[in-house]
């Protein structure tokens, strides 16, 4: 469970620093909500599950490639996290790791580049460098985050951490509202530069904010998380982690709904390209208008998430993605017969998917994980959630041999599985005060089995 953090700890100037202290608690606030906010706002320009299927569209890529391109992000973003969250346990100072795989941010900038450099007349190139820039990015991300989901819950309190989460996703929906969202029409409409030259440059402000970012992120004292002195080397993990997938109920339940639910997105790469070829809206103005609705959304839902969190636990903000999962699918649906404002209602759901994944899904991992375990308990449940990622592939087939709507129907139907799963999931924070339902595993020798 989840520990107040307290000890003093060396802030890597051989000085003991009270993690604990309002001064200590300020400065990791700014750090880590000035990278989260950044990261947030680049992340929306990469717009990685439509911006990517969209140009590869563009350059005449057919089904498979356009869902590949919307899927590279998160599968490359989950892959090396099962393998990091080994090495990372095991260290007994966990910000370096945060860190240096961070610094893949700056490789944007060779992309974008590239892609100025290239021009109209090299499809191929253009499309391999940009999916190559992006997988470049989330593999550094993701071998980052292992980490960083240990830094936030070592250095910072519980009432901290909940309010960055809050604050953080509320201000960064804001500057997308006002500063990404009119950046993006302007960039990609007939007054911006030509094409590619307009993905080019909004690659290369997408890479100042995550440099700049990465500045912030660098700042962040780390709390005391020593390694548990029977935490399993390279050779005893394959056994310990299946271990866990054995023992652990609660956390098999939560493994297999997150694997349901992420599957549930096997239309959300189609849902730009299907605005576009079946209800005739421009690139530019679906994409814009995508991420305005997405960022004002997001501020309803980073409230709500944050009141649910507050007052009940991560659980309740899972339920409602799961809901969500259900309904957009449904939305882009009914856009065949309502027109538009189905596709506009369900980018409105859509942000309490977007919003969950840290308030919620994360911060399961967080409180529920043993003290000493959320780098193993976090990379497992992230990684699992890898093999769902590769149904947007089967949903290029779908579309090829059936339809959208057939594709969008299977989405549905799934995302009410992980809804019904979602509601068997207990809430952590009422375990700590009464038995749970199948204890944690023993974390005594993992190769004793």
């Amino acid at each position: 469970m989840q520990a107040e953090t307290s000890s003093p700890i060396s802030a890597g100037h051989g000085s003991a620093v009270d993690v604990a202290s309002p001064r200590i608690q300020r400065r990791n606030v700014v750090a880590l909500m000035g990278d989260y906010v950044l990261f947030g706002m680049a992340l929306n320009i990469l717009n990685p599950t439509a911006m990517p299927p969209d140009f590869v569209a563009q350059l005449g890529g057919g089904p498979v490639l356009v869902g590949l391109a919307g899927l590279l992000w998160r599968v490359t973003w989950l892959l090396p996290q099962l393998i990091v969250a080994s090495v990372v346990n095991r260290a007994p100072r966990k910000k370096k790791f945060m860190v240096l795989p961070s610094l893949a941010r700056l490789g944007l900038f060779g992309t974008a580049l590239l892609m100025a450099l290239a021009g109209p007349e090299q499809p191929g190139l253009l499309i391999l460098a940009l999916l190559g820039g992006l997988v470049v990015l989330a593999l550094g991300d993701g071998s980052s985050v292992v980490a960083w989901t240990d830094v936030l819950g070592s250095s910072l309190k519980n009432e901290a951490r909940s309010q960055l989460i809050v604050v953080s996703q509320v201000l960064s929906s804001v500057l997308v509202a006002l500063l990404i969202s009119p950046l993006i029409r302007v960039v990609l409409g007939p007054q911006g530069p030509a094409f590619p030259n307009n993905y080019a440059l909004l690659l290369a402000i997408a890479a100042g904010l995550l440099a700049v970012g990465l500045i912030f992120l660098s700042r962040t004292v780390e709390g005391h998380s020593p390694p548990p002195q029977d935490s399993p080397d390279l050779r005893q993990y394959a056994r310990f982690l299946g271990r866990i997938l054995r023992e652990d109920k609660v956390f098999r339940t939560y493994i297999l709904m997150r694997f349901v639910y992420d599957l549930a997105a096997i239309g959300v790469p189609f849902y730009i390209v299907f605005s576009t070829t079946q209800l005739g809206l421009e690139s530019a103005v679906a994409l814009s208008d995508q991420i305005l609705l997405l960022t004002l959304a997001g501020i309803v839902s980073a409230l709500v998430f944050g009141r649910l969190n507050a007052r009940t636990g991560p659980r309740s903000v899972i339920v409602v993605a799961a809901l969500s999962a259900l309904l957009t699918p449904l939305l882009i649906l009914s856009s065949s017969w309502v027109g538009v404002i189905g596709f506009h209602l369900l980018w409105i759901v859509q942000a309490f998917l977007n919003g969950a994944f840290v308030p919620g899904f994360l911060n399961f991992v967080v409180e529920y994980a043993p003290e000493g375990y959320r780098p193993i308990y976090g990379g497992l449940s992230n990684t699992f959630g890898a093999l769902a990622l590769l149904a947007p592939i089967l949903g290029g087939v779908i579309v090829q041999q059936f339809s959208y709507q057939a594709l969008f129907a299977v989405g549905a139907v799934l995302g009410g599985i992980a809804l019904l799963l979602a509601l068997r999931l207990p809430e952590p924070r009422r375990l700590r005060t009464s038995p749970r339902p199948s204890p944690h595993v023993e974390m005594g020798n993992p190769a004793a089995d």
